[in-house]
């Protein structure tokens, strides 16, 4: 793409490999990325070097602690992690099962902040897990606000990218409209049931959404109205403080 300078891209997708699939060696991630191992090498010594990157007992390479540090400072400084965190917390509080806020940028979901439900039996945490949002209540949320073309446009780029599991075109579309309807989703397995609602915005589409669940045990069919109200409730509040709101 016009602009790039090729060898800081390079040394991303370096670090997106070892965070998606890490710690790697030098041959792991030279196949994977399609790079000469010399090559690798040497983005690994410079990544080494600044602490980007860390060398493992086994040789395998893995992220840094400067990423983390990073890390800490890029969460103190999003407004949007720090206006979901109140609602979140009141959620599990209201709920006492575990709720989440998660995020979506570049065609991959992130989630943010967790609270973690104090019920021995429970939902755990997802904080710093990244996935596709095809395969993510949340996501499917935040896809649901977005337009289709957009939607099958970036499932394409996935199917081609080698991305597994992936659904299928028509069957993706179907429940998007159904989630866009009710303004939430629903997620039932065996074992759990999951409510996800996105952060109201009349200008753009959703790109966060809040999530709260914990085991089928416990939750039955008829609270999933109480419970989705809930999420519902704390998404629209979160939004307020970002200047963003509901369409009327």
């Amino acid at each position: 793409m016009k602009g790039q300078v090729g060898t800081l891209v390079k040394a991303m997708n370096v670090l997106d490999a070892l965070g998606d699939a890490g710690p790697l060696g030098v041959m792991e991630l030279s196949r994977m990325l399609k790079m000469d191992k010399s090559g690798v090498s040497r983005l690994l010594s410079t990544l080494k070097s600044q602490e980007y990157v860390r060398v493992l007992s086994d040789g395998r390479h893995d992220l840094g602690l400067r990423l983390f540090e990073l890390g800490q400072i890029l969460q103190a400084r999003m407004p949007v992690r720090q206006a979901v965190i109140p609602h979140v917390e009141a959620l599990k509080r209201e709920t006492d099962e575990t709720a989440s806020a998660a995020h979506y940028h570049l065609g991959h979901l992130s989630y943010l902040h967790d609270a973690v439900s104090n019920q021995e039996i429970r939902l755990g945490g997802r904080v710093g897990t990244r996935c596709l949002p095809w395969n993510d209540i949340c996501g499917k949320t935040i896809l649901a606000s977005c337009e289709e073309d957009y939607v099958l446009e970036c499932l394409e780029f996935d199917q081609k990218s080698g991305f597994k599991p992936l659904p299928s075109p028509k069957s993706l579309l179907a429940e998007l409209a159904t989630i866009r309807k009710l303004g939430y989703a629903v997620e039932k397995t065996a074992d759990r049931y999951v409510i996800a609602a996105p952060l109201p915005c009349n200008h753009r589409p959703n790109f966060i959404a809040l999530m709260c669940g914990g085991p089928t045990s416990r939750i039955k069919a008829a609270d999933i109205k109480s419970l989705s109200n809930s999420v519902i409730r704390h998404a629209h509040e979160a939004a307020g403080p970002l200047g963003w709101k509901a369409e009327s």
